[in-house]
């Protein structure tokens, strides 16, 4: 056991201590006293677990969870959730200064419900014994969950109805994703038709029977694996509705979605914010790694024309259903990589939302060669993002950084990062 006197807070939830070399200790607050016990040692730091606290900080909460510190889907239960922000906040700041070389001081960050917040789980399943629930922190094992205080509702009954179901042979996984709900009237949706259940049985293949059981309980879609959409049998309609910021989006199992879906309209917004007046004067929009066009499609009224660049076959899928559910017929959806994207003409505009590893050399590359005017890099990886933003810097200037914390009690997070051409 080492005594341990915490620092700054670090990405992975992490806080730095020293002792001879530098020790990342997970469950400490920054300024906390505590024993800890080493797991890990590198040449250049080791990482600690917190034992016991010793002087603790004034932020430090009891967990809200009984499986904290056991399932490994949170990370931060421990810390007062307006201290979680402020740490986010401080570890923005800090990847700039390190990695980008810049100081930026974020805008008010952009936050919501802290609980029952997530409408889609991925529930890991372990054969024999048929446990479902969540990988235990660090391993394969399946810690068997009755309910997440983080999911939506209809998500937690769902979990409750499948466990007496028949089991899907050779599922590996459970995903279980639930509408929109709190509908707007203005938006022509009735409640019935945005707050369904849809289930995606990862392992398993199209099984009639175990799709009339999920039926019977509640689950208007039920896919079964495949190598793609096309592949997959399914069930029901295919996928759910969401309402988005007055647009109906659609999101089928297979695709990828903000599951914060109400802060999600938040950002969506502050997004329309950034670039709907700077569009109106006729500009056009490309979209990076678009999905089924979250982020872009409450754009379409502002925008000359928008193209939307989307790897994913199922997310493809999504968006050209969303353009046509709308009746949007000025934006676009190229499948393809962006490293393979051939731009014809100029955008002044675009958005680029990476998956986590952040950009390559050659989409950073492409990137700088189009060069829009306004450019806004939505990162879920603060240090990447600061690395990317480091190579843009050579033709762009940083206007505003912002937080979204999508994912409260645990360490990952969103951050809005706005360049301007130089």
């Amino acid at each position: 056991m080492i005594r341990l006197k915490t620092e700054a807070p670090v990405y992975g939830g992490y806080v730095i201590a020293r002792n001879e070399g530098i020790v990342f200790v997970r469950g400490a607050l920054p300024g906390e006293t505590v024993l800890a016990r080493t797991v890990e040692k590198k040449k250049d730091y080791s990482v600690a677990l917190t034992q016991e606290v010793l002087e603790p900080s004034p932020h430090r909460v009891e967990p809200f969870c009984g499986h904290f510190g056991e399932c490994g889907g949170c990370h931060l239960q421990h810390i007062a959730y307006a201290e979680q922000v402020s740490m986010k906040n401080a570890i923005i700041k800090d990847s700039m200064r390190r990695i980008s070389g810049i100081e930026v001081e974020p805008d008010a960050p952009l936050t919501g419900n802290d609980l029952l917040y997530r409408h889609r789980a991925q529930f890991k399943v372990q054969a024999p014994e048929g446990l479902i629930g969540f990988y235990r922190e660090g391993t394969r094992d399946v810690v068997p969950v009755s309910r997440c205080p983080l999911l939506a509702a209809p998500i937690n009954g769902a979990l409750e109805k499948i466990r007496s179901l028949m089991p899907p042979s050779g599922a590996r996984e459970i995903h279980i994703t639930c509408g929109g709900m709190n509908i707007p009237a203005d938006t022509g949706m009735t409640e019935g038709e945005a707050s369904g259940l849809a289930a995606y049985l990862k392992g398993s293949e199209f099984d009639a029977a175990v799709a009339i059981e999920y039926g019977k309980a509640g689950f208007e879609t039920v896919f079964f694996d495949g190598g793609s959409e096309s592949e997959s049998g399914h069930s029901g309609r295919g996928f759910l509705i969401f309402d988005l910021l007055g647009f109906k989006y659609t999101v089928s199992p297979l695709s990828f979605f903000q599951s914060n879906w109400a802060l999600n309209q938040k950002a969506a917004g502050a997004v329309a914010e950034m670039f709907s007046q700077f569009l109106a004067s006729g500009k056009d929009l490309l979209d990076i790694y678009a999905g089924g066009g979250n982020f872009s499609i409450p754009l379409s009224a502002a925008a000359r024309n928008i193209t939307a660049i989307e790897e994913n076959a199922s997310s493809v899928k999504d968006g050209l259903r969303n353009l046509e559910m709308n009746g949007i017929e000025n934006m676009k959806f190229i499948k393809a990589p962006f490293e393979k994207f051939q731009s014809k003409g100029a955008f002044e505009a675009a958005i680029v939302d990476p998956p986590r590893p952040g950009l390559s050399r050659e989409a950073a590359k492409r990137l700088l060669a189009i060069r829009p005017e306004r450019l806004l890099y939505i990162s879920c990886n603060p240090a990447t993002l600061a690395r990317d933003v480091k190579k843009l810097l050579e033709k762009y200037k940083v206007a505003s950084v912002r937080l979204v914390d999508f994912f409260p009690h645990t360490y990952h997070m969103e951050v809005l990062c706005l360049l301007e051409a130089r």
